[in-house]
């Protein structure tokens, strides 16, 4: 099975390398040629000669950076091959998406959850929709990704991506806030995790408050993209006919606040940092 990767960044990288692993052939393009560089030599990788050539595999993953370059890559695909979009879109971008679509039954929705070091490590977590032939079709190549769970339409898949957005990082703000707590009293950081970790405040996001507490960040999903993508989902959530969601809009705001103070380059946890400076 050939499976071609558009969107050589973080995560199309990191599925990349997967893939390789995994023993497939995997054919890769990206507009800067570094991004395809990087992956030559590695096992059964072939840089595409262009995006025609990336468009003629089996499997197609689109990891793109918005809605406009998936519809490029829409208009210039032949139907053949499945299309894997893991691109994060808003509602109203996936309508206008599917409705253009040459071939329906070959376009399936893959909206990502984790980072890209899960995505090197096949560890994702996928919310899929479209066509249940085409998501069985896939599954091969979907279980060397990481865990996947199948939702319903384009558009159901596309607002659980959003709503799990929109719970963990009203949970990592919250953290933060916790977190300059925390320093003022001097808690072990392990202590304070597995204190939390034995009662209602058990969350995934635990490990970021290792981050918060210790000032120390590793790179993984910046602030701004964060506040990117909850914009995103509040437009969406509008569009639905929900249009008065207050914590979210709040999450909202303070990230839009915390960026502007120069915060978050390397993860969305860092808007500790923000909370750490207004109460000094």
């Amino acid at each position: 099975m050939e499976v071609s990767v558009i969107g050589l960044g973080r995560m199309g990288s990191g599925m990349a390398s997967t893939l390789l692993r995994a023993g497939h052939r995997v054919k890769g393009y990206d507009v800067s040629r570094q991004a395809m560089e990087r992956l030559s030599g590695s096992g059964n990788f072939t840089a595409a000669s262009g995006l025609a050539d990336a468009l003629d595999a089996d499997f197609v993953i689109l990891s793109l950076p918005t809605g406009k370059e998936v519809r490029e890559m829409v208009s210039l695909w032949g139907g053949g091959s499945v299309l894997v979009d893991t691109t994060t879109l808003g509602v109203d971008e996936v309508s206008r998406i599917t409705s253009s679509l040459r071939n329906p039954e070959n376009y399936l929705t893959c909206r990502l959850e984790r980072g890209p070091k899960e995505a090197s490590e096949g560890r994702l977590a996928m919310f899929i929709g479209g066509p249940m032939s085409t998501y069985e079709r896939c599954r091969p190549l979907l279980d060397a990704l990481g865990e996947h769970v199948y939702i319903g339409s384009h558009q159901q898949a596309t607002v659980m991506k959003l709503v799990s957005n929109m719970v963990g990082t009203a949970i990592v703000d919250l953290l933060a806030q916790v977190s300059v707590v925390l320093r003022r009293v001097s808690i072990d950081r392990e202590t304070a995790i597995r204190a939390l970790s034995m009662g209602g405040a058990d969350t995934v996001q635990l490990f970021r408050l290792r981050w918060q507490v210790s000032g120390e960040y590793e790179e993984s999903f910046s602030l701004s993209l964060a506040q990117h993508v909850i914009q995103m989902a509040l437009e969406s959530s509008r569009s639905l006919g929900v249009d008065k969601l207050p914590i979210v809009e709040m999450n909202n705001l303070m990230m839009k606040s915390a960026i502007l103070s120069g915060v978050g380059k390397k993860d969305v946890s860092e808007i500790a940092e923000f909370y750490q400076s207004v109460n000094q």
